[in-house]
């Protein structure tokens, strides 16, 4: 995604939300449900967020309304400090395959034994 920001250190939760086509309200919430993204606060509370921070809400963006994720997907595809976890890094339930051949080969056998006595 292209960014309509201009180069500085930090930008303002309304200049994050313009360019990432988000309201603040959003990007609020999504500091409260995401741990890595945590944008710094001035003396007044304004929230300062960091270009990796504006990447972050943009990566977070694309993967709840492009890619169909959910919260608990993101969070999942997510490291503690915000990066991005490659697949093979990615906590994976993985399913146990067991081989219910020989059953599958007992169950058919029983089976042509039944019709043959019909």
């Amino acid at each position: 995604m292209a960014l309509k920001l201009p180069e500085k250190v930090y930008y303002k939760i309304g200049e994050v939300a313009d360019a990432a086509g988000l309201r603040t309200s959003v990007l609020r919430f999504w500091e409260s449900e995401f741990s890595f993204l945590k944008p710094a606060k001035s003396s007044t509370g304004q929230r300062l967020y960091s270009k990796n921070e504006v990447e972050l809400v943009l990566q977070v963006k694309r993967l709840l309304y492009e890619d169909k994720f959910t919260i608990e997907g993101v969070k999942k595809r997510f490291s503690v400090k915000g990066r991005m976890l490659k697949p093979e890094d990615q906590i994976v339930e993985k399913v146990v395959a067991t081989d219910f051949s020989d059953v599958l080969k007992q169950v058919k056998n029983d089976l042509k034994v039944l019709r043959d006595l019909l």
